[in-house]
């Protein structure tokens, strides 16, 4: 402790993201919580800052509703993975069919050379588009 300030180091456990209605974002730390108020550290603060939840929304001191989110959420989110997503080329499928039963690049490309330019009409309709 010097010139009467310490320094506190938090945990990422307790580590969230205030967002204010205009859109600011503001790093604190959960210092505690009951079960409709949280006291959050914010860096640079010299003071706590004590959220109260009032009707499910997040409201500070000055009255100003505050969303939190603590840095948990943001790794549950799941990527929406759309049908474009999973879809690839002919040549590719047949490829990774080719290997996955094979296991083997050369034969491919010996088989690739092989076969006429037609081939398409001789493969099974799962590969085919």
């Amino acid at each position: 402790m010097r010139d009467g300030s310490c320094t506190l180091e938090m945990e990422a456990v307790h580590k969230m993201v205030l967002i204010y209605a205009d859109g600011s974002r503001t790093e604190a730390f959960l210092l505690a919580r009951t079960e409709n108020k949280i006291r959050v550290a914010v860096p640079g603060s010299d003071d706590p800052l004590e959220l109260t939840d009032v009707h499910g929304t997040w409201v500070s001191e000055d009255c100003e509703p505050v969303r939190v989110e603590f840095a948990w959420q943001g790794k549950t989110r799941e990527q929406v993975v759309s049908e474009a997503d999973c879809i690839c080329s002919h040549d590719l499928a047949a490829r990774l069919i080719h290997l996955l039963w094979n296991a083997d690049e050369d034969s491919w490309e010996a088989k690739q050379n092989a076969l006429p330019s037609d081939t398409e009409a001789f493969l099974p309709l799962s590969i085919q588009n």
